[in-house]
């Protein structure tokens, strides 16, 4: 059980949690955007199986299965992008780090801005909130970046290179099951 991705991440936002809340909170995020698509797959699977099932058993079944596949799957994609972005943040220091952050939260809110004139009754809907939500974490992440590694007089200054070393060692650990 602690070898599947979902695991992966509820263990990286637990152990991060008390040292970089922040990151740990986006974590927590991920895998809870990561749980209710697989429950939306399962729920969708069951949904259209149920008819042909005379007892719902086998749809039961199906519908969970496919709910886990799709967690883990969404999983795995998640723990792939960070290893992935954790090497690029290796290779292009901090600075162009954060340029990349605020060409990426300009990007957003412009989208965002797109958006906002749509104001109808499915302007509330998922579709319009996942965002909305991933403008402001875009945000909050680009702040904390700023001042955690770009600001020697702040109280939380870490050094870029240490925390990026650290967290692809962490990600290796965990993909070996240490």
């Amino acid at each position: 059980m602690r070898q599947t991705h979902a695991a992966r991440l509820a263990i990286m936002a637990a152990r991060l949690r008390r040292s970089l809340p922040l990151l740990a909170i986006l974590v927590s995020a991920t895998l809870l955007f990561c749980l209710f698509l697989g429950w939306s797959s399962g729920s969708s699977v069951f949904r259209v199986l149920s008819p042909v099932s005379p007892t719902g058993i086998g749809a039961g079944i199906a519908g969970v299965l496919a709910g886990l596949a799709v967690i883990e799957l969404c999983a795995a994609f998640a723990v792939t992008l960070m290893t992935a972005a954790l090497q690029l943040a290796y290779d292009t220091g901090r600075h162009r780090v954060l340029a990349l952050l605020v060409i990426t939260c300009v990007l957003a809110l412009a989208g965002l801005g797109w958006l906002l004139p749509a104001r109808d009754a499915t302007f509330l809907s998922l579709g319009a909130t996942l965002p909305m939500l991933a403008a402001a974490a875009l945000v909050a992440l680009t702040i904390w970046f700023e001042r955690a590694y770009l600001r020697p007089a702040y109280p939380g200054f870490r050094d870029f290179w240490v925390d990026i070393v650290d967290a692809r060692l962490f990600l290796t650990r965990a993909a070996h099951g240490e």
